[in-house]
């Protein structure tokens, strides 16, 4: 009996951590060894915009004089769906790997203007996992 009880906590212990390692799905790995991360759950369109989650997670923990370390940062972004554009909504940095644990900072403070995609960069890469079926192509932004 003694030696079940280990391995029972041990099994609970992996199926409730079981879900949120399942919610991030790794879309880049980059040598220096950060990894990005995205929450396609997360994923909410409204007409032709897309907010979408995507997490960083960083090689060494991220140091500061002002708060504790933290492993990853998950970022909050809108993506115009026909004008390929990016928009930041917010992030907060978190003591966890993968989004987990307490958050160290947080910025609620959304940009105000659209930033153009480049095909090539990892926005790019987000843009098309939030906008899988843009309605037209991508047209210039209005001034």
């Amino acid at each position: 009996m003694n030696v079940l009880r280990p391995v029972l906590f041990a099994v609970c212990a992996m199926c409730l951590a079981g879900p949120s390692l399942a919610a991030w799905e790794e879309i880049e790995r980059f040598e220096d060894g950060m990894r990005v991360y995205v929450r396609r759950d997360s994923l909410q369109r409204d007409g032709e915009v897309g907010v979408l989650e995507h997490l960083v997670r960083w090689p060494e923990p991220q140091t500061g004089d002002d708060h504790p370390p933290y492993r990853s940062t998950v970022v909050r972004a809108a993506y115009h769906c026909t004008q390929k554009l990016e928009r930041y909504l917010g992030s907060r940095a978190v003591a966890g790997v993968l989004g987990d644990g307490d958050v160290i900072l947080e910025d609620r403070e959304e940009a105000q203007v659209w930033y153009r995609v480049s095909d090539d960069a990892m926005e790019g890469k987000l843009w098309r996992i939030a906008c899988p079926d843009p309605v037209t192509k991508p047209v210039s932004p209005q001034p």
